[in-house]
Order: C-alpha cells, then sequence, then structure tokens
C-alpha cells in the first residue's frame, strides 16, 4: 500500500470518527462519550442516583453523567436549550413545555406514583380541623408556582370549594420557615419541605393530605433526535433504571444510604418520607390523565393563551423503548 492510499484512509477513518462520535441532537452516541442527565437533587431522583451509585449505567456499558440542579424545571430549561442529554423532571414543567411549542419524548417515570407527598401544611387554628373548616376565613397560601404544588393547590382549592385565599410564590427552601414566622397561614409543597414544616411546628401545625388528589409524577425526558438516533442507548438507561428500581425494592436501608450521600438529608427525615415514593420506571395511566388535566388548567388559569392548542400527549409518551425493557411496566 503506498503512502497516497495510507493517508487517504487515515482521513476517512477521522472523518467517520467526529461525525459517529460527536454528541449533537440527531446523531449516534458512543459508548465511551459521557450522557449528561439534568435532575433535581432531592428524593424524587432516587432511581438515577441509585443506578449511579450502584455502576447500573456502568453495565449497560454507557458513560452517565448526573447534572444537579435545585429543581426538576430548571434541569428541563437546560435540556430544551440543549445543555444536556436527558432531563428529569416533574409532569407539570413537561406539560407547560409542551404546549409552549417544544417537541421531545416521555420515555420513563421515576416514580410509579407518589403518595401524599405533595400536601398542605398549615398553623394550627382551634378546632379547625378540616380544609373547609380552615379555609372558612381568609388564609395566606404559600406554593411554588409552575410546578406540581401549584397544580396540586388548583386542586385542593377546587375540590374543598375555597375561595377566599391569597396564594403566595415562594421557593420551596423558604416555606417551611415561612411557616414557622407566621409570614403565611399554609403552605403546599412537596418532599422534603413539607415534612420538614411538619417537624419544625410539631404540634402546632395540622396536615391536609389527600391521596386521591394528585400523585406528582417523576418523567424522564429526552429530544425526539436523540430516541430515534439512539434506541440502545434508551433502552439501556432503562435497563439500568430497572435494576436501581429491583434494588432499592430488595435494599431500602442501602438505597437511603445513597439518597442522603446526594440529598444530605438526615436519616431520621429519609425515613420519614420514604413511604410516599414508589421507585420504579413505568409508563401507567396517570400520565396522560395528568397530562391533558394540567394543559387545560394552564389555559383556564392564563398560563397558556386560551386559544393554544393542545397537543396529543400520547405522541409525546414514548413506550416502545420501556415496552422492549419491561413491557409489564407499560400499562398506558
Amino acid at each position: 500500500m503506498n503512502k497516497l492510499n495510507l493517508s487517504l484512509i487515515l482521513i476517512a477513518i477521522t472523518l467517520i470518527a467526529s461525525c459517529s462520535g460527536s454528541q449533537t441532537t440527531g446523531q449516534v452516541i458512543q459508548e465511551s462519550e459521557p450522557i449528561t442527565i439534568g435532575m433535581q437533587v432531592g428524593p424524587a431522583s432516587t432511581l438515577l442516583m441509585v443506578a449511579k451509585a450502584k455502576s447500573f449505567f456502568e453495565e449497560e456499558g454507557l458513560n452517565v453523567e448526573l447534572k444537579e440542579f435545585t429543581a426538576g424545571k430548571f434541569a428541563l430549561q437546560a435540556f430544551l436549550a440543549d445543555s444536556i442529554d436527558l432531563a428529569a423532571s416533574g409532569e407539570v414543567p413537561v406539560t407547560l413545555a409542551s404546549l409552549q411549542g417544544n417537541e421531545f419524548y416521555i420515555i420513563t417515570q421515576l416514580v410509579e406514583q407518589t403518595k401524599n407527598e405533595v400536601r398542605v401544611v398549615a398553623l394550627r387554628d382551634s378546632n379547625l380541623d378540616t380544609p373547609e373548616k380552615y379555609f372558612a376565613k381568609k388564609r395566606k397560601l404559600a406554593t411554588s408556582f409552575g410546578g406540581g404544588p401549584e397544580f396540586y393547590t388548583y386542586n385542593f382549592l377546587k375540590k374543598y370549594d375555597i375561595k377566599d385565599v391569597e396564594l403566595i410564590s415562594q421557593k420551596p427552601e423558604d416555606m417551611p420557615v415561612a411557616l414557622q414566622s407566621k409570614t403565611v397561614d399554609a403552605i403546599a409543597i412537596f418532599e422534603p419541605f413539607a415534612f420538614f414544616a411538619e417537624q419544625k411546628l410539631g404540634d402546632g401545625a395540622i396536615t391536609f393530605k389527600d391521596d386521591k388528589l394528585y400523585s406528582e409524577l417523576y418523567l424522564l425526558s429526552a429530544k425526539k433526535e436523540w430516541v430515534i438516533s439512539n434506541p440502545e442507548t434508551a433502552e439501556k438507561i432503562l435497563r439500568a433504571l430497572t435494576k436501581a428500581s429491583d434494588f432499592i425494592q430488595k435494599n431500602p436501608e442501602q438505597s437511603k444510604l445513597i439518597l442522603i450521600k446526594y440529598t444530605k438529608l438526615d436519616k431520621s427525615t429519609v425515613d420519614g418520607i420514604w413511604q410516599n415514593f414508589v421507585y420504579r420506571p413505568v409508563l401507567n395511566e396517570l400520565l396522560p390523565k395528568y397530562l391533558n388535566e394540567e394543559a387545560q388548567w394552564a389555559k383556564e388559569t392564563g398560563k397558556v393563551a386560551n386559544d393554544t392548542k393542545i397537543p396529543d400527549f400520547n405522541e409525546i409518551i414514548y413506550t416502545d423503548s420501556l415496552r422492549k425493557v419491561k413491557s409489564q411496566y407499560v400499562t398506558i
């Protein structure tokens, strides 16, 4: 082989490698390349944390890097800006992003369901021990706007026909202190902040909860082009999460320690909130139900224009990958 032919072959190999190895939207991901998943550093991300800590991603030949955010909606924003490959977030930010015209796939839930993970914690007021009695007079209720807690609050007020309430937007981490200082009468928030408020106030708090009212779901989203170009990678991620789910079921105490390492929560807090989450990568009937209800809520409350077209959410729930990995986990 002469030098000219050898040079041409080397150039060709270089061009092929540079094209196939580039981690841009729609191109094939090589196993050695990092796959970035954005997540909120909180209990809802436990499946991802366990999969990383126990090397389940590595067992599937993946180099996964978890990017930490203070809220899932910020992870989703980074994902939509192409700063990360996948995003873990609550389903409300996903609904709002879809209504704004963003296109992507939901490839799995990170929890099968949550049980009273979002709830109302209020300052105790004599014998006013039901929502109807407590909110019969005007109250200040703080919640986190733009996410599951606000949607929960909407359903809570609607169910109990509560009209005279002042809604206040606050950061989740600020709410327990606001309640303790009595600058608000009640908060509607997720774990661990609802638990923090209950612990701070003790007998001075009353909690209103209804597990049939709303079960916040946490979703893993990926760009459509990415999933189509990398079907095997998507399946490997889901296999790793399935392994993580199995590990959690068999080893809850070890799993709690992994959650503690990531979140810096104390053991008593993790023990107190653990039963509120069912960690399993599924796509179940709650998902399209909530997405459609949240779309109507977004229009009704002016978060999007009233003439905004509601997408067919079944088209963005991508079931093919999970069906191949664990068909019984798809019940839509």
